[in-house]
């Protein structure tokens, strides 16, 4: 996948500048130039490690492998420092969110937090907060379990009285892991998955996804109603973050094998025109094994991406559940 990084060019001279002196001063030379290969001068491994000790740039000795110049290391090193972390966007009030309603709600695959900005606009009492997970890459179970306590901890600084984690398509795992995470201290949660079909196969998913060209996803997600009025380089930009939601979301379920949502009550909502769920009852099933279905809904004319279609329907059945939830807590304490 392509990192659509800007890199500040003075920081990137001042890394350079401050590469070569570190490999200089490692391998005992008056001067490296800036496309000198650290390990053709002389560098082994073990001057690697002090290299990248003597850097603190919290980056892997096999990032120096990778990119053996100074010029090289130093774009990953300040490629690496420029990434955003993931975060939550507040589309209301943040303060009025706290003792109300909180919608957090993971978007669709090589979606943004923006599709969400529009949802429940006109209810007070409810603030949704669309997760961005800016340059994070997930690329082991420890990368998803930093992403989701990263989240969960942003979560709970919020303050509201009920939450709502609502994930669409390939969020939809994230947000059952959030829920799952948070279910233990969190009296008042509820879950909704939308338009999904589990993945059942982490490893296989991944494998198919390494397999599959840009044309081949491009086509598929245009089937689905993706890329409508966007230039080029938008879809462009749109599916490099599809491909990293991918796999975030194959993390995601590995993660829910291990510790499945089954604390929380969770609606299954669906689109009756949406062809990646078709066989709703299939696809209830499958996700039976990871989250706790109490509910499911369907949406009439609905097609894969209802939430920006259909977005009062969505709101009225989220609404509905929740206070559902909310009632069923409630008398049982």
């Amino acid at each position: 996948m392509t990192e659509n990084i800007q890199l500040d060019e003075h920081a990137l001279a001042d890394e350079v500048a401050r590469v070569c002196a570190t490999f200089a001063e490692v391998l005992g030379l008056p001067s490296v130039g800036h496309e000198d290969n650290f390990f053709n001068l002389g560098g082994d491994s073990f001057e690697a490690i002090r290299v990248m000790s003597r850097l603190s740039c919290n980056l892997p000795i096999v990032t120096l492998f990778e990119h053996p110049t100074a010029a090289g290391l130093a774009q990953r090193i300040v490629r690496a420092a420029a990434r955003q972390a993931a975060r939550l966007v507040c589309f209301g009030d943040v303060q009025a969110a706290a003792g109300s309603t909180a919608v957090i709600a993971v978007p669709f695959g090589g979606g943004d937090a923006t599709a969400y900005r529009n949802l429940f606009q006109g209810n007070p009492d409810v603030q949704v907060f669309g997760v961005d997970f800016g340059d994070t890459e997930v690329e082991n179970a420890a990368d998803f379990q930093s992403l989701l306590d990263s989240l969960a901890s942003e979560i709970e600084e919020i303050g509201a009285a009920h939450l709502v984690i609502y994930g669409h398509c390939a969020g939809a795992a994230t947000a059952a892991c959030i829920a799952s995470s948070m279910a233990a201290h969190h009296n008042h949660l509820a879950l909704v998955v939308a338009a999904s079909r589990p993945v059942l196969d982490a490893d296989a998913a991944i494998r198919a996804a390494e397999t599959t060209s840009d044309q081949i996803w491009t086509d598929y997600l245009r089937s689905l109603g993706a890329f409508t009025g966007l230039f080029d380089t938008q879809v462009e930009s749109m599916l490099a973050r599809g491909r990293r939601d991918h796999l975030i979301a194959c993390e995601a379920y590995r993660y829910l094998t291990q510790y499945p949502a089954n604390g929380v009550s969770a609606l299954v909502l669906l689109g009756d025109e949406d062809p990646a769920t078709a066989e709703p009852e299939v696809v209830l099933a499958q996700w039976g094994k990871f989250i706790n279905v109490t509910q499911a809904a369907t949406l009439a004319g609905g097609g894969h991406y209802f939430v920006r279609t259909h977005a009062h329907e969505v709101e009225e059945t989220v609404l509905a559940f929740t206070a559902q939830t909310t009632k069923g807590r409630d008398s049982k304490s």
